[in-house]
């Protein structure tokens, strides 16, 4: 196996922490293991970034796929909507642009089906755990737990799966075929799904324990708008995004006016706008309080609505709401200026006075934020709430003040990223597992703090590399149809996108070697860091130098009489002489066990060239 070409400086900074340090003691370093890339500290799933991303520059779709899926079972869905918080952390931003992880991950997924991916799952058991909602929380928890051998029913309100996924973010982002293909990912893991079934009087949390269940976990989501607490709000043509979206989604079209002011300035505004440009509307405008600097909304959504033909006013907030004959027909809005920051950091939108103006409207559209619908559940014993009206849960567990009843995703969090809901239904799994075992559901899940990690140095001459653009569908082209906007990257672009990568967490835990070993001397095991050290395990090691006769004495650097399971192949060989010191039997001269896994290095000596 070669080893970094940074190998050696890699050892030489470690001297001080790590006294056991040479060129090749199999054990410690023929898999070179350091602390993780930043990219994969940085994803709330812990995704293993650098891994994918290094299969997908050497095309193997199919071995990147199985790397996202061991956290994951979303990879086209999450490789277009991901806020990509990883990219921000990726260490070629020293060089010149961050590699374009998430649209790798969409790659993958689009050149390799992921339905095709072999899911090794446990051996069925006999529990079984109810999840309310089908949303990404949902979903991941279903996936995992099948995983581990414990099926579970998913009951979802909502007519089609998907949650937020299917009824909050429109076609042109999201194509159905994906979202449809990727969920049955999970119900191929023989995980049910009931549509109409939401909690309330006919299914409760009672019902659920009472008819089998041995857990259940809570991931409604937040499904209800929150109002702008002005006059004239339930007028006729004022509606909210969140059910603007739902009724676009789910039956591909709705009312819309011909001049629509969305107020809001996150993700589900500019959704808003360009659906509402898409079904015809004239005049699209989306009112925000702040400037474009403190815009929640991703800029390239934001560019691309304007390119369709959006309209934002900053600095402006909507004061009443004008009605004629008991319709919306205007609305009076007053600018503002920004003051001190607030508790979010950006500073703080202030009115100023006598700047109040009207704008003529015939439909308005509030996305001002989400917030979990409350009404099935505001009974049930031991649950309590946020003031933001999010269920309190345990930070590590999820466990709510129910026993056997956890929650997560945005019902716990409020709206917040898929890929954070996805953790959350992951993690949710782990201690559902733990809970049916009677296990600790919090031992061994503290988050870990990383100081000085140690990365493959970055070489002086990177030549610069510009990232590669994202092609789209033209503008002119988006109208009257939802058609994806964004249409994913060529093979040929996307593997020299991922050629970017600096891959500087060393090992990438690919997992190719595993495959790659015939006798499968190389194991998930050995790749098992040791936490006192950055080597992995191996079970003996055979030094096999060559025909001719070596000397033995010189292999210390190998490990050679310092490590008892480290043995030469003429000493091997003795150990399998029925005259030799075990009799024939194979044993390991530290204890006289049979060794669970063995490596052989070839032609050690090779590497001792000055």
């Amino acid at each position: 196996m070669s080893l970094p070409s940074e190998y050696d400086q890699g050892l030489i900074e470690r001297k001080a922490t790590y006294k056991e340090y040479a060129q090749a003691i199999p054990g410690a370093f023929a898999i070179r293991k350091s602390d993780k890339a930043p990219c994969r500290l940085a994803c709330p799933a812990g995704l293993n970034v650098q891994g994918y991303v290094q299969m997908v520059k050497q095309g193997k779709y199919e071995a990147a796929l199985k790397i996202i899926m061991e956290d994951l079972p979303l990879p086209g869905i999450l490789g277009r909507i991901c806020p990509h918080g990883c990219e921000d952390a990726c260490r070629r931003c020293e060089v010149d642009d961050p590699v374009a992880i998430r649209d790798l991950k969409r790659l993958a997924a689009d050149q390799f089906d992921p339905r095709d991916i072999a899911i090794e799952c446990l051996p069925p058991r006999e529990e079984k755990v109810a999840i309310v909602g089908a949303g990404p929380a949902g979903l991941s928890a279903a996936y995992h737990l099948a995983r581990k051998g414990i099926q579970s029913t998913i009951f979802e309100a909502l007519p089609e799966p998907g949650g937020m996924l299917r009824v909050g973010i429109p076609e042109h982002r999201l194509p159905r075929e994906v979202l449809d293909r990727e969920i049955e990912v999970i119900t191929n893991l023989g995980v049910e799904i009931k549509t109409q079934s939401p909690l309330g009087p006919d299914l409760s949390v009672d019902d659920l324990m009472n008819s089998g269940y041995q857990s259940v976990y809570l991931a409604l989501g937040a499904h209800k708008g929150i109002e702008l607490g002005i006059p004239g709000e339930k007028a006729g043509g004022v509606r909210q995004g969140v059910d603007f979206l739902r009724e676009v989604n789910l039956k591909g079209e709705t009312e819309v006016g011909k001049r629509v002011a969305v107020i809001g300035g996150g993700n589900v505004a500019i959704d808003v706008s360009r659906s509402a440009v898409r079904l015809g509307a004239g005049d699209v405008t989306i009112l925000y309080r702040r400037t474009r600097a403190e815009m929640p909304a991703w800029e390239d959504e934001i560019q691309a609505a304007e390119a369709e033909g959006v309209s934002i006013d900053y600095l402006c907030a909507p004061q009443e709401v004008l009605i004629t004959d008991g319709r919306v027909t205007g609305l009076r809005c007053i600018r503002m200026e920004l003051g001190e920051p607030d508790s979010s950091g950006r500073r703080r939108p202030v009115p100023v006075p006598k700047s109040e103006y009207d704008i003529e409207i015939d439909q308005l559209i509030p996305a001002i934020g989400q917030t979990p619908a409350l009404a099935a559940l505001e009974d049930m014993a031991d649950l309590t709430y946020s003031r933001w009206g999010t269920v309190d849960v345990d930070p590590v567990t999820y466990e709510t003040g129910r026993k056997g009843v956890f929650a997560g995703g945005d019902f716990q969090t409020g709206p917040w990223v898929a890929i954070g809901a996805v953790a959350a239904g992951r993690e949710a799994a782990e201690s559902i597992v733990r809970y049916l075992d009677g296990r600790d559901m919090t031992e061994g899940r503290s988050p870990l703090t990383v100081e000085n990690p140690l990365y493959r140095p970055i070489p002086e001459n990177e030549p610069l590399q510009s990232r590669a653009p994202m092609p789209t569908l033209p503008p002119a082209k988006r109208r009257g149809n939802f058609k994806e906007v964004d249409l994913g990257y060529g093979e040929g672009v996307g593997r020299k996108e991922a050629d970017r990568c600096l891959n500087c967490g060393y090992c990438c835990e690919c997992f190719q070697c595993v495959e790659a070993c015939g006798p499968q001397a190389v194991t998930l095991n050995t790749h098992a860091q040791r936490p006192e050290t950055l080597s992995v395990r191996v079970g003996s090691v055979i030094l096999a130098p060559g025909f001719e006769a070596f000397d033995p004495s010189g292999l210390q650097t190998y490990g050679y009489a310092r490590y008892p399971n480290v043995v030469t192949s003429m000493e091997f060989e003795r150990i399998l002489s029925a005259t030799g010191p075990y009799q024939g039997h194979l044993m390991r001269p530290s204890d006289q066990k049979a060794p669970e896994r063995i490596a052989w290095l070839q032609c050690v000596g090779s590497r001792d060239q000055n």
